[in-house]
């Protein structure tokens, strides 16, 4: 019940402080409804067009993992499609640390009869912790060119820092898969246990099945780690591909046509979006996105434009579409 309620608290938090920062810039909505209104719609095609690519790349890093791990590989492309895409709306509209996307995957298993359940688990695990390698990569980037302008603002440096406290308990946890299983467990229910504590609750038993699955689908990339080398390339191209989604609608409402700038808005929302505490980064990767344009001379206006369009594209589509197939998915027999 008290964690229901610091949800609720921080989503009016969050809601209040979206509505002060938008009442502050009120003379900016004009500029803003009319960049909206004259968007070249030739950019938004554009935008549409890599939002697709975009998504096929995330079903590429799943079957490139499935293959790693030996649960499946490439030819079951078409098949994971939609399982794929309501994964992402899954994890979009939970905070979950990408394991909310999980259920589809494990749906699908069951309604085509799939035994080995444990090496459909592993590989979405796999994927999901490379596609935060993936991210990794192209955080640096953003941030290598932030550091070159000298742009580096003291939030951004604070969202870096709980990023990378995130990160390091990653990094134990992949350190833990290599060298014990029974380590990797105790280190699996370490956050649920100071979750435990931080609301004051009883201790609950820790289901081990997952960090089982986690640490053979480890052990199997260990045995041929030359073999997770498309699966962290198709991870890469995920984020260069949403800096490309935000470069074309920044273009399409006249943001102007700088591709690093995109990059550095990208990567600094997405930081946002994952230290953010309410699903899929609301109102976190927004302001995260506008204030990074508008730290480059484009007016706030404008730049809310370009993200309100950036969102559209890769929030609220995916999100929508992802939604129904996940019904569909539920729905289906098994």
């Amino acid at each position: 019940m008290r964690s229901r309620w610091l949800q609720v608290a921080a989503v009016l938090l969050v809601a209040a402080a979206i509505a002060a920062l938008v009442w502050a810039n009120r003379h900016e909505l004009p500029a803003a409804g009319r960049a909206l209104r004259d968007a070249d719609p030739r950019w938004l095609a554009v935008g549409a067009g890599v939002l697709l690519v975009w998504i096929a790349n995330w079903v590429l890093l799943h079957v490139a993992a499935r293959r790693v791990t030996g649960a499946g590989g490439y030819h079951e492309f078409a098949e994971l499609l939609p399982v794929t895409v309501a994964s992402i709306a899954l994890n979009l509209a939970v905070k979950s640390g990408n394991l909310a996307g999980l259920a589809a995957f494990s749906l699908h298993a069951r309604g085509r009869g799939t035994r080995d359940q444990g090496r459909v688990t592993g590989a979405y695990l796999a994927a999901a912790q490379t596609a935060e390698v993936g991210f990794v990569v192209t955080l640096a980037a953003g941030l290598a060119v932030v550091c070159w302008d000298g742009r580096m603002e003291r939030a951004e440096i604070v969202a870096t820092v709980l990023f990378s406290i995130g990160l390091l308990a990653r990094v134990v946890a992949l350190v833990a898969a290599v060298r014990s299983r029974e380590v990797l467990r105790r280190v699996w229910s370490w956050p649920g246990r100071v979750l435990d504590r931080v609301l004051r609750r009883e201790p609950r038993e820790r289901d081990a099945e997952a960090a089982d699955e986690f640490y053979d689908a480890v052990a199997a990339i260990r045995a041929r780690p030359w073999t997770a080398l498309p699966a962290v390339c198709f991870a890469v191209l995920i984020d260069l591909l949403g800096a490309a989604v935000l470069w074309a609608s920044m273009v399409a409402v006249g943001a102007g046509d700088r591709p690093l700038v995109a990059l550095v808005a990208y990567a600094v929302s997405t930081l946002f979006g994952i230290v953010g505490v309410l699903p899929g980064g609301v109102g976190f990767v927004e302001v995260g996105a506008a204030a990074a344009l508008a730290s480059y001379g484009v007016p706030i206006g404008v730049s809310a434009a370009a993200v309100l369009v950036f969102r559209v594209f890769v929030f609220w589509l995916p999100l929508a579409l992802g939604g129904l197939l996940a019904w569909r998915l539920r729905s289906s027999p098994g």
